[in-house]
């Protein structure tokens, strides 16, 4: 996912929304503590398939890191 799929998915929601993290199929989710730009990020993979991709050092990508 990138920021456009982001923010188009969520662009009608009110700016009060909780935002919050799960892994794929689960029925609870964890309250996100941070939201944090990664400039330096080495992306290993695309897929979204729930595996670890993305290096968050020694890159040149940007990431978005939603953490809890």
């Amino acid at each position: 996912m990138n920021v456009r799929e982001l923010l188009d998915q969520i662009k009608d929601l009110p700016p009060e929304t909780l935002v919050c993290v799960a892994e794929i199929d689960e029925a609870f989710a964890a309250n996100a503590a941070n939201v944090e730009a990664v400039e330096s990020a080495k992306i290993q993979s695309r897929k979204q398939d729930g595996t670890e991709a993305v290096e968050l050092a020694n890159g040149t990508e940007k990431v978005v890191v939603i953490r809890w």
